[in-house]
This record gives structure tokens, sequence and C-alpha cells, in this order.
């Protein structure tokens, strides 16, 4: 039930009045009682509706206030709630993402291991490599170098037997040249 600004007004107004009349009939009549008597009832009777005004408005305003309080109390609730499940939902998001973070670390650990293994594998294969076409560039290399030994032994029997040959052919010219009478023929050999 509201109360309105004009009762308040009406019952300030009549309890002053009926005050200040009550006291000019105190000073100027005090022997009219009943009619003092009177005038108090009436002061009295403004003073309640006046009080009554006030302490009315007063739980108008209260109620008023606490109406507004329960609906910001009812205001917060809701914002509240809708953080709790906006950072529920963000705790959920970045539970995922750290899930998938550590699934990616995982994962990025085993590429690396088996990257390295690859690395393994393919240095040893270099390796077996390496050392198979070292030991063929050296078993060529002594075959080489034993054709050329063999080469170089063929070309030294050879060039002696050229040179035997050769002294063979000379001493056999000697001979004849010099067996032979005829100066001629010497000079045509010479």
């Amino acid at each position: 039930m509201k109360v309105k600004k004009s009762n308040i007004t009406f019952s300030a107004v009549g309890f002053v009045a009926s005050v200040l009349v009550l006291l000019y009939m105190i000073l100027n009549y005090p022997d009219m009682v009943q009619l003092i008597i009177v005038f108090g009832i009436i002061a009295l009777a403004d003073t309640y509706f006046l009080v009554d005004s006030i302490v009315k408005k007063i739980d108008e305003v209260s109620e008023s206030t606490i109406d507004k309080q329960t609906e910001l109390v009812k205001v917060e609730k809701g914002i509240y709630s809708v953080a709790k499940r906006d950072e529920a939902a963000k705790l959920k998001q970045n539970h995922l993402l750290l899930e998938q973070i550590e699934q990616l670390k995982e994962e990025n650990k085993r590429l690396n291991a088996e990257l390295i293994e690859q690395q393994k594998l393919c240095t040893k294969i270099l390796v077996k490599r390496v050392h198979e076409d070292s030991n063929r560039t050296l078993t060529s290399s002594d075959h080489i170098s034993k054709l050329l030994v063999q080469l170089n032994s063929n070309t030294n029997n050879t060039s002696k037997e050229t040179l035997e040959v050769l002294e063979e052919i000379n001493q056999t010219l000697d001979t004849y040249y010099n067996d032979s009478k005829d100066n001629v023929t010497r000079m045509r050999a010479n």
C-alpha cells in the first residue's frame, strides 16, 4: 500500500497547526481546559497520523529497497552462474588444449625418436657403403698395382729381349761386314 506524499504533507501541516493552536490556547486561554484537551487530542491524532504516514513511507521505501536488492541479488546470481558456466567451459577447453599439447609433445618425441633411428640407419648404410666402396677401391688399386707391376715386368722383359735381339742382329751384322772383303759394302753398311 503506497503512501501518497500529500497524506504526509497534510498530516505534517495538521500536526504543526494543532500544536500551534494548542500552544496558543494554553498561553492565551488557560481556563478553557476542555478546548485545550480537544486540541490536545487533535494534536495527538495528527501526531499519530504523521508518525504512521512516516513509518508507512519508511516501510514502503525499505520494501522497495529490499525488492531492488532482491532483484540485484537475482541478477548477480544469474551473472555468477553464467560466469561460472563460462569459467567451467573455459577450464574444460583449457584442459582439452593441455591434453592436445601433451599428445603433440608425445607425438613429437615419438617422431624425433623415429627420425633419430632413421638417421642412425642411414648413417649405418652410408658407412657400410663407404666401407664397401673403400674395399672396392682398395681391391681395384691392388689389382691395378699388380697389373702395373706385371706390365712393368713384362716391359722390362720385352726390353731385355729386344736389346738381346738387337745385339744379336748387331753382332751378326758386324760379323758379316767384318768378314766381307769389300770396302764398299762396309761403307754402305756404315
